[in-house]
């Protein structure tokens, strides 16, 4: 089987998949993000040598994956009415730092073992995929966030298509020759029109209709998202695309046929997550 096929066939399974998991509700969505949180910190923790090929779990990445499940037990008990907004923030402050003192005391009780690179590098890759994942879910907690956690995929999805279509198409300036020579500045406003496009078309059929605001000003503000979210996606793509340059990897993993693993294939959604989030609760 070709790679396109291949690409293709995991596209179409994986956005069925997708829609069946984030309209199924929030218990579905935030397991197959907690599974998807500890694939992509194995395949950084793998990308950055914390973890060596062939070994056990060490101690260093068990703290992260304690961290990993804690960090989603918040937002199910705060989801649930246990908690709570102002005591959530509180916590996940505190998951934070609890989470850096812990792998500040794997790195001091087992030393030599790890170095301070290795020590940071688990520790950015808690944050990196799975803190940041973790806004997906938060978006569909959220007041009619059903309809707005859409918006992510509006985003990072349909930005990096319209990039890749119109880049093909018109794309004559490097927007990154050394480290993305394909992408160019013609496909870099592909994907953010495209992004703009669908995104006020679907504000305009279920956002704003669930709205008590005026349409107009529903439309404005995802005009707004839309950008932001475009432009920062594709910050997350190339991000991800550096680490690999930087450790000379060609993919994160193999768990997606044709894609690569979790990183691969949600670079960008990392990225847009957190920044559609917060313009939401800024904005509307």
């Amino acid at each position: 089987m070709s790679n396109f096929l291949q690409r293709t066939l995991t596209t179409i399974i994986g956005g069925a998949f997708m829609i069946a998991v984030i309209l199924l509700g929030r218990e579905f969505l935030i397991g197959v993000l907690l599974f998807a949180s500890v694939v992509g910190y194995h395949e950084l923790a793998c990308a950055f040598d914390v973890h060596e090929a062939g070994s056990r779990i060490r101690a260093m990445e068990i703290v992260a994956y304690i961290s990993i499940f804690v960090w989603y037990a918040l937002l199910e008990i705060q989801t649930l009415g246990l908690l709570d907004a102002d005591m959530l923030r509180l916590l996940q402050i505190c998951t934070v730092i609890l989470t850096l003192m812990a792998h500040m005391s794997v790195y001091v009780f087992t030393y030599p073992r790890y170095d301070a690179t290795l020590t940071i590098s688990s520790f950015f890759s808690v944050m990196y995929c799975p803190v940041m994942l973790s806004y997906v879910y938060q978006i569909r907690a959220m007041e009619r966030g059903i309809v707005l956690v859409w918006m992510v995929i509006i985003c990072s999805w349909i930005c990096d298509i319209s990039a890749y279509l119109i880049g093909m198409k018109f794309g004559r300036h490097k927007m990154s020759p050394v480290l993305s020579p394909k992408k160019s500045v013609e496909g870099a406003v592909g994907g953010v029109c495209g992004s703009v496009i669908v995104g006020c078309v679907y504000a305009a059929l279920l956002i704003a209709p669930a709205s008590d605001d005026p349409a107009w000003e529903v439309i404005v503000t995802i005009v707004v998202i839309c950008v932001c979210g475009a432009l920062i996606s594709m910050v997350g793509d190339l991000a991800a695309s550096a680490i690999k340059r930087n450790h000379d990897i060609k993919d994160y993993g193999h768990l997606l046929p044709g894609h690569g693993g979790i990183m691969d294939r949600f670079d960008s959604v990392i990225f847009v997550a957190p920044v559609v989030y917060m313009l939401f609760r800024f904005m509307l």
